[in-house]
Order: C-alpha cells, then structure tokens, then sequence
C-alpha cells in the first residue's frame, strides 16, 4: 500500500485521476498539492503519467502550462521522496507534450515551458540529449504545406482608385452623413443627461442598504426597472451611434482625396492665368516704351482729313479763282504759223482740208487769246 495519507486504492484511483488533473489551477495550493498526490500514488506512475498526457493533449493551452507545472514539481521533488520512477515515464511522453505546446503557437505558455526546460538542464534533472530533444519540439515551426498558387486578381492602382473616386463623390452626401452624425451626438448628449438627472442611481447599492419597509421597496424595484430601461435604451442608441463612425470616415477621406485634386486642378489654371498676366504686362511695358519714342501730336504736321471726309466742291475749293496755266506756252509773243511744210511747196501734195481747218481753229484760239492778255495787261 502506498505510504502517505494521501494514498488510495488503484480502483479508486483511475476515477478520479482525469477529474483532478482537469481541476488543477495555477495556484501554488493546486499545483503543489496535485504532486504530492501523485507521488504519494507512486505505484500508480504509470497510469498517473498516461492520463497526465490525456489531459495534456484535451486542454488548452493555459490549461496546458497548469499541467506543466505539476510535472515539474513532481519530477524535481520524486528524487528526494524516492519517487525516482516518475522522471523516466515522464521522460517517455514530454516530447509529444512539447510538441503539442508548440502547435497551439501561445507564445505565452511556450516561453513558460522553456523555461522549465531551462531549470531542467541547469540542475541536470534530464540529460543534455533529451532537453534538446525537447527543446527542438518547443520551438521548432514546421513548414506549412505548398498550396498551388491562385491567380492574383489584378490590384487596381492609386491613381485609378483616386479618380474613381473623384467620378463617384457627391458633396451633399458629405453635407447629409455630417448632419445626421451631428444629430446623433446631441441625441447621445441629451440622453447622457437624463440618465444623470435620474431619481435613483441603480448603480449605487448603498441605496438598497437605506429600505426599510415593503412601500420602500416596490417604488426602488419600480425606480430601478425604469433606470434599467433607460440604461438599456441608452447603450441602444450608442450601439448605433458607433455605427455611424466607420462610414462617415470613409466619406471623409474620399472627400479628403476629391478637394485635394480639385485644388491640384484649380492651382494650375491659376498658375496659368497668372503666367498670361505676366506676358500682358510684359507686352504693356514694351508698348509704353515703344510710345515714348514717338513724336508729340503738336509737333506734327497738318493732320490729313479723315478717310470719310466729303471731297469739297464749288466755290469749297481751294483751286478755285484760280486759272491754269499751260507750260511751256509765251502768251507775250504773237502766235506764228507753222512753218510750212515741204509737202505744202508747189509740185507737193495738196493739204487735206480738215487739216487746214483745225490749224486755222487753233490759230485763232490764240489770238484771241493773246489779246485777253493784252488787254488785261493795260488794265
């Protein structure tokens, strides 16, 4: 029979051995008393250790590290209590509890068990062989399986994403998500305020402590039903409100994005406007430069009439009282026949009347001429 008041009947035993290692805490108390229970079993190593792994391999991994521990004080204090027999069955079932810790990937509980395995090497509880072998089933990753590769859908870029954007955006949407946000805080606000002006504070049970009769008690049961609702109502209506939150970021950045390339577009027409005053001005000041060197209209000569300006006529004139003058003509000397010519000598060609008649015209025209002078002259 094994020694020690914790000592039971193997029947007895195998009943209760998955009840107490599932109910083993992280306490000192539970883990400490668990080995000692263990040990003091120590006929029973064999199905104590089997059903240790069980339990291991149907926890968590929190539940896991507890299981852990338990192990360790068992294995460090077997020795001294002439338990020696727990280290080897142990020893034969820790690589697949390694393993499995490993699998569960809490770096939390990983980093325990190293931990202990460290102790374990350190005090020269296993030998160096096996910690490493331990050690190895802790913290190596095993390659995940090759897994065919899935055409990559095409990712749409920034610059399409963003012009998609600025097509799509509506600005009375923004104006219409603000103003329903708006009217969702002052709702919550308003809200906030009568669950302070509340009559009763169900949150407070000092008031439960101040009931003396049953009259009391039904108006607090009634206050606090009324509180509760309006509790229930108010954690409703802030369900809702953060609702609102994820969409209307989204509507701010897209709007966000469609000022940002409005202002890109407007800048440049600026930009361009302002380069088409400079060559204005430019073009000014070589005209104003140009215009200083011409004469001042004082200076200059009589102005011509205008294009449009009637042709004078009549007495309008300036030519007119004035008679032309033939150049080259003496009005002083008589006019003189023409010499005659040798077709006119005896033996010649006779003249041909017109001829003679325009001549005589032509000589009398100039006398009378010559005596308009003459008379003129006298006068």
């Amino acid at each position: 029979m094994a020694t020690g008041a914790g000592a039971i009947s193997g029947d007895s035993l195998e009943s209760s051995l998955e009840k107490r290692f599932q109910n083993v805490t992280n306490t000192m108390d539970s883990i400490q008393g668990l080995s000692t229970w263990c040990i003091d079993n120590k006929r029973y190593h064999s199905l104590i250790v089997r059903h240790w792994i069980k339990c291991i391999k149907k926890s968590n991994s929190a539940h896991r590290l507890n299981l852990f521990y338990v192990a360790n004080d068992v294995i460090q204090n077997c020795k001294r209590k002439n338990a020696i027999v727990y280290r080897t069955a142990f020893a034969e079932v820790l690589p697949d509890a390694c393993m499995l810790v490993n699998l569960d990937g809490d770096r939390k509980v990983i980093k325990a068990v190293g931990r202990i395995l460290s102790i374990w090497e350190e005090r020269a509880v296993y030998s160096g062989s096996l910690i490493t072998e331990l050690k190895t089933a802790l913290i190596k990753t095993e390659s995940p399986p090759e897994t065919p590769a899935e055409p990559k859908t095409p990712v749409e870029s920034k610059g399409d994403l963003w012009s998609t954007i600025v097509a799509e955006f509506v600005p009375q949407a923004l104006v219409d998500k603000l103003s329903r946000y708006k009217r969702s805080v002052e709702e919550v606000d308003l809200r906030e305020k009568q669950l302070a002006a509340m009559r009763i504070d169900i949150c407070n049970l000092e008031n439960l402590k101040k009931l003396k009769d049953k009259a009391g008690g039904k108006k607090f049961s009634k206050d606090f039903e009324e509180g509760s609702a309006q509790l229930h109502e108010f954690i409703k209506l802030l369900n809702g409100h953060c609702k609102t939150g994820p969409p209307l970021m989204q509507i701010l950045n897209n709007a966000d994005i469609f000022y940002e390339t409005q202002y890109k577009e407007v800048k440049i027409v600026a930009n361009a406007y302002q380069a088409f005053a400079s060559r204005v001005s430019h073009l000014k000041r070589k005209l104003d430069a140009l215009k200083g060197t011409l004469p001042d209209l004082d200076d200059s000569p009589i102005p011509s009439p205008s294009a449009d300006a009637p042709s004078p006529t009549g007495s309008e004139s300036p030519f007119h009282g004035m008679e032309l003058d033939h150049p080259g003509l003496d009005v002083s000397d008589e006019a003189e026949p023409p010499a005659p010519s040798p077709l006119s000598s005896p033996g010649g060609s006779p003249l041909r009347p017109a001829a003679l008649d325009n001549d005589d015209n032509r000589m009398v025209e100039d006398m009378d001429l010559s005596e308009e002078e003459a008379d003129s002259s006298v006068i």
